[in-house]
């Protein structure tokens, strides 16, 4: 700007003392060089057009996913000088495009194909974000967001990092927390055709002496044997500290989740979405649903104000309850 303001200066007084048509051309093409290249920019700003998306919209940690991106000039001015901007800390591409300058011919199209890896767990907004535009000589720069990102489901990567914390909770309550009954001692009225590996304790003996076929009882999950987790989430921000706070507590939920679903152990998980909700986990199928399907809504609302609605909620059933706070990122007993 400095350079453009110098000569300016110098074609004005060129023109003044000199005169002549082509001093007045050179005044005129640098008096009016800025207004000019505004006025394209704006109008580059209301051409363009920006797509963008992913292969999927639930993305496993870490993992590569097909990304689609393509721009357009949808008026009849050449647009040029676009640079495109995406959050490296974040999320990075395969192949980086971004590294270069774009332009337009009237009406054109241009596609790009490459691969994008999300690098923190949680729900956010990926991709480009914005773009520069700029003037021919780089005198103005004007940063423009794009109207719709792309907003990905990244779920965490399933590791123990919660069960040294599980099991020191519960033997901190006298190896109570998490006990059970074995399923021969709870079993309930529903029965099942039975089915080879079945225990012979399960097998419904005067159902069978009745009917003459094998059926096996199935276990009745007892309140008293299970667990509730309240899940106390902060409101995500955006920025790169609440993402790396979202993608601990998750990676750590999903940790805990995962050892009681194995185990076959009930645990109750007691979130707010637009009111308090409530999920049962208790075997590998209901986990793989929890994962896939629930998770994504952890965390959406804020739960923070409505600590107390929760702990209402477990207490009407008669289970241990333990509380996870996101901002400590640990769990704690009620």
């Amino acid at each position: 700007m400095i350079v453009y303001l110098l000569l300016l200066i110098a074609v004005t007084i060129n023109v003044s003392y000199r005169g002549g048509a082509f001093s007045y051309v050179l005044f005129y093409c640098v008096l009016f060089y800025i207004p000019i290249s505004l006025i394209h920019m704006v109008y580059t700003v209301l051409a363009l057009r920006v797509y963008q998306e992913t292969d999927k919209k639930l993305i496993p940690k870490n993992s590569s996913v097909g990304y689609q991106f393509a721009i357009e000039n949808a008026w009849i001015i050449p647009i040029s000088e676009v640079r495109f901007v995406y959050d490296s800390e974040i999320t990075f591409f395969g192949e980086d495009f971004t590294n270069q300058s774009y332009s337009l011919l009237p009406k054109g199209k241009q596609e790009i194909n490459s691969t994008m890896k999300f690098l923190y767990a949680g729900s956010y907004d990926a991709g480009i974000e914005s773009y520069y535009i700029q003037d021919m000589f780089g005198i103005i720069r004007l940063k423009k967001k794009v109207g719709i990102p792309i907003r990905v489901h990244v779920l965490p990567v399933i590791t123990d990092v919660a069960r040294n914390d599980i099991e020191n909770i519960s033997s901190s309550n006298n190896g109570n927390l998490f006990s059970m009954n074995t399923l021969e001692n709870s079993l309930g009225n529903d029965v099942r055709k039975y089915v080879e590996g079945d225990s012979m304790n399960t097998v419904h003996w005067k159902l069978y002496a009745r009917t003459g076929d094998m059926y096996s009882r199935l276990p009745e999950h007892q309140e008293s044997e299970m667990v509730s987790m309240i899940l106390v989430t902060e409101v995500s921000d955006s920025t790169i500290e609440s993402i790396k706070q979202r993608d601990s507590f998750l990676e750590y939920l999903i940790s805990a989740c995962e050892y009681f679903g194995m185990k076959k152990k009930p645990l109750m998980i007691v979130y707010y979405y637009v009111g308090v909700k409530t999920f049962m986990i208790d075997s590998p199928d209901s986990f793989q649903e929890f994962y896939t399907e629930v998770l994504i809504r952890i965390g959406t609302k804020q739960a923070s104000g409505f600590e107390q609605e929760m702990i209402e909620e477990v207490s009407k059933k008669n289970s241990s309850v333990i509380i996870f706070r996101e901002k400590e990122c640990r769990l704690e007993s009620l």
